[in-house]
């Protein structure tokens, strides 16, 4: 049986991944809009770096899980 102090750590690896995991998206998001204000490419950039940002996000989130 695992201890609570495993179990905590655990809690907290997974939850630290999670949050690292949506703000990576959010400001990718949030620069795509950015740029297509200032390029006036309204909704190209904005899918293509939500789109980046989802990929960078889960690549981030699979490694943090895999080495801790």
């Amino acid at each position: 049986m695992k201890k609570d102090s495993d179990n905590l750590r655990d809690v907290a690896k997974y939850t630290t991944a999670a949050f690292q995991m949506v703000a990576v998206i959010v400001i990718g998001v949030l620069a795509g809009i950015w740029m297509d204000d200032c390029f006036a490419t309204k909704p190209i950039i904005t899918v293509i770096a939500s789109l980046l940002s989802v990929a960078a996000g889960i690549y981030l989130f699979i490694k943090d899980v895999i080495k801790k």
